[in-house]
């Protein structure tokens, strides 16, 4: 490798900052590109920063979210009029469809059955709505299950947006819900009969 000269000023201060390092790594030199390396991985994205803490710091600087509190929002879905959000939600189900476009970088139309699931279930987890959700592997469909404390009219409102999300991805699902739950079952073999055409506006 061929090193190239260079050759810059700089302030008596950072010159006395210089040489103090460089009586420990050896050389100035060696200061200088351990100085632009460390300098550059600053510049990198943070490895230990998961997928969904990026999603939620991109949501937040973008402006796409709000701070409300659990209990909050616990009496607004036990009051809620379910038919004046169902109408919300599918007026707003592109932008659902995007929330999880956005978490994989990737078009909703391409996501395979297990990354809509799993981009899902992220974006359930980062809403905190849930005490508990999970996804699993159960043959021929997966087990989508959702925990919560917000009562059957809260397990209802729940449900609005997961039906009008799945219907647009197009796959054939089986709901249950309860006061405190609200189980999904989610075939496989059906996915490809339902999902013949492009999903509108994602081509």
């Amino acid at each position: 490798m061929n090193n190239t000269r260079i050759s810059t000023t700089i302030s008596p201060t950072h010159v006395a900052i210089l040489k103090k390092h460089a009586k420990v790594h050896g050389t100035q030199q060696k200061v200088l590109e351990l100085a632009l390396e460390a300098f550059d991985r600053k510049s990198l994205p943070d490895s230990s920063v998961s997928p969904e803490e990026l999603f939620v710091m991109n949501s937040w600087k973008e402006k796409l979210s709000i701070v409300m509190y659990k209990e909050q929002f616990a009496v607004l879905v036990k009051t809620a009029d379910l038919k004046k959000n169902e109408e919300w939600f599918n007026a707003n189900k592109m932008f659902m469809a995007f929330a999880i476009e956005f978490f994989y970088q990737k078009p909703f139309n391409e996501l395979s059955l297990q990354e809509f699931l799993e981009g899902y279930c992220s974006m359930a987890k980062l809403s905190n709505m849930f005490t508990r959700i999970t996804c699993s592997d159960d043959g021929d469909h997966y087990t989508l299950k959702m925990y919560h404390e917000y009562g059957l009219n809260g397990s209802r409102y729940i449900l609005l947006p997961v039906e009008i999300l799945f219907n647009l991805y197009g796959v054939k699902f089986k709901k249950t819900v309860s006061e405190r739950s609200l189980f999904v079952n989610v075939y496989k073999n059906e996915m490809a009969k339902l999902r013949i055409r492009p999903v509108p506006g994602t081509s």
